[in-house]
């Protein structure tokens, strides 16, 4: 690979890294994934479906909060066992969360809506 092309990666490897809030990351893969014509359309209906869709990342990418990749049990303590589990100071990366939005998306077309 010659410099100008491992230089141009270097941007995108920068956006991959950065740290996205998950309740942010939660409600970009809601819209990403679910067909417009199902979306809900009340804020309180997202409030309601974000923490949900925040679990299905965390099962196909890793939840970070205090600058590091959460345990397992540290996410099921953290977003299991609540209605509305607050996401407060949990974050995912960028390239992260790009991954989990086609695998969800991929699962939704394979096992339904």
């Amino acid at each position: 690979m010659d410099g100008n092309a491992l230089a141009g990666s270097q941007p995108q490897q920068q956006l991959d890294d950065e740290m996205v809030p998950l309740a942010v990351a939660a409600t970009v893969a809601y819209f990403h994934v679910t067909e417009a014509a199902h979306q809900v359309t009340t804020q309180t209906d997202l409030a309601d479906i974000v923490p949900l869709v925040a679990i299905a990342l965390s099962t196909v990418a890793p939840i970070h909060g205090g600058g590091q990749p959460l345990s397992a049990i540290e996410v099921r303590e953290r977003l299991y066992g609540s209605r509305r589990p607050s996401l407060d100071g949990l974050k995912m990366r960028r390239g992260d969360l790009r991954t989990a939005m086609i695998t969800l998306r991929e699962a939704r077309s394979t096992f339904g809506r």
